[in-house]
């Protein structure tokens, strides 16, 4: 979570009820963490460091302009090894940064407002 500026690494982020049941269907036993009222959207716990670092390269963006349009290229992979580098991310995480990438990229050129 972030609060005054800083990132929390160590808190664990609530996961969604029917994730839960999912991965219990599979075997896999986790203790739900309780919902925080100021979180917003649950983060799997595993998943936390990803968002940071993608979240890390917010100012990364590649836009296009033309024809009264804006077209999202993607993020600049320079600037976010910078990111990754100042932010102490491991090197594993660019793998889910592009994953995030492609699916922000659906949602931003999607012309919905």
């Amino acid at each position: 979570m972030i609060r005054t500026g800083r990132i929390d690494r160590e808190r664990a982020t609530p996961i969604m009820d029917e994730t839960r049941r999912e991965l219990e269907l599979m075997g896999v036993r986790i203790t739900p963490v309780p919902a925080d009222e100021e979180a917003g959207e649950p983060v799997a716990a595993c998943n936390w460091d990803s968002l940071l670092a993608f979240l890390a390269c917010a100012t990364q963006w590649r836009v296009g302009v033309g024809f009264g349009a804006m077209i999202w290229v993607g993020l600049d992979y320079a600037g976010c090894a910078v990111a990754f580098r100042c932010g102490g991310f491991a090197d594993h995480l660019f793998e889910d940064l592009r994953v995030m990438e492609d699916a922000a990229l659906a949602v931003l050129n999607s012309g919905d407002d």
